[in-house]
């Protein structure tokens, strides 16, 4: 019965806290505008969004292509998938530049939840 009880309270505790945060890689968004020129090729804003009231790590977008003019010291390429090196809480913001814009996704992450005895207790 007890166990029953607490299990139903952590699954409370889990939902509740996604929730109010919106923690979850469906909650992130990805906007990409142009927002200048360096050497006759446009600059290209990307914006993360987190909504999360945590940091979200180890942000991995599907970058096919990906290539800039002038080095993206935020990411690390290998193969067709982008490794953010900054963990995201709220917005952050890269640039690259390129004749075209890359079709950036987001294909994986973690949300950094702090977990005491089963509980979520805030982020880490």
């Amino acid at each position: 019965m007890a166990c029953k009880f607490l299990c139903h309270l952590i699954t409370f505790a889990i939902i509740t806290f996604v929730v109010q945060g919106l923690c979850g890689l469906d909650n992130v968004t990805l906007k990409q505008s142009k927002s200048g020129m360096v050497q006759n090729k446009p600059v290209w804003k990307v914006t993360l969004m987190n909504p999360c009231r945590c940091p979200l790590t180890n942000l991995k977008l599907s970058c096919t292509g990906f290539q800039s003019v002038v080095p993206v010291d935020t990411l690390t390429k290998t193969g067709d998938v982008c490794l953010l090196k900054k963990d995201i809480l709220g917005t952050f913001v890269f640039t690259y530049v390129w004749d075209t814009s890359f079709e950036l996704k987001v294909i994986s992450g973690t949300i950094k939840f702090k977990v005491v005895n089963g509980t979520i207790t805030g982020c880490t």
